[in-house]
């Protein structure tokens, strides 16, 4: 029962699920509405099994004295008053708007701005000519990052007077005004546009691959394992 019956249900749901998909007929458009009907109806119950396993994950971490244990104490006092303002008056409660506003949102900002630092470090670990891609990467990316300031821009209408064979470089300073930030939004629209759809399309044949092992049974280690 623990094996054949999930089984059974992935593979008939899944061949259903590919049937409405490349059916235009009205009965398997029904049957596509009815299964998303049936995910909002399961949805609140995952919600619940995440906050169970939040609340039991730092419990322990209370119980146990783990380092930073004292994070867990606030979790949970966030949890009880969003809990006690917002279930009987709902997201428009004065006091969840402006724990939103005042706490949640800073949060956001700050987190957002250490991952640029991160990001920040990894674009110098990944950016050293040290081989020919390493060079195109690096040259590429200097061109985006001038793209996006104004002052990149300048610098384009400036290094325009040092172009060789450039008769009137006033002419070119006006028809190029926003020079590096159309360099900039080509090289996103040329040749980064390839490359991602280059690897979507890798992505997606793997992603149709890895569901045919699933449909049929061949892939079983969303079931914990085992055969």
């Amino acid at each position: 029962m623990k094996r054949q019956v999930p089984l059974a249900l992935c593979f008939l749901f899944g061949i259903a699920m590919i049937f409405t998909q490349f059916s235009p007929h009205s009965y398997s458009q029904d049957v596509y509405k009815e299964v998303i009907n049936w995910g909002l109806i399961i949805s609140p119950f995952a919600l619940v099994l995440a906050v169970v396993t939040l609340i039991q994950t730092h419990a322990t971490r209370i119980r146990l004295r783990t380092e930073h244990w004292q994070y867990s104490l606030i979790v949970f006092a966030g949890m009880i008053v969003m809990v006690l303002f917002g279930v009987p008056d709902g997201p428009q409660n004065p006091i969840v708007v402006w724990l939103y506003d005042n706490v949640q949102v800073p949060m956001d900002a700050t987190m957002f701005s250490l991952l640029a630092f991160f990001i920040a470090s990894a674009a110098f670990r990944a950016f050293r000519a040290r081989a020919f891609e390493a060079t195109l990467l690096l040259i590429t990316a200097m061109f985006v990052m001038i793209g996006n300031v104004p002052i990149g821009d300048l610098v384009w209408n400036k290094l325009i007077f040092w172009i060789p064979g450039a008769d009137n470089p006033e002419s070119w300073v006006n028809s190029t005004a926003d020079g590096a930030s159309w360099f900039r939004q080509w090289i996103l629209d040329i040749p980064n546009t390839a490359a991602r759809r280059g690897i979507i399309l890798g992505v997606s044949l793997g992603v149709i691959s890895q569901s045919i092992r699933i449909i049929l049974g061949i892939e079983r280690s969303y079931l914990g394992g085992g055969d």
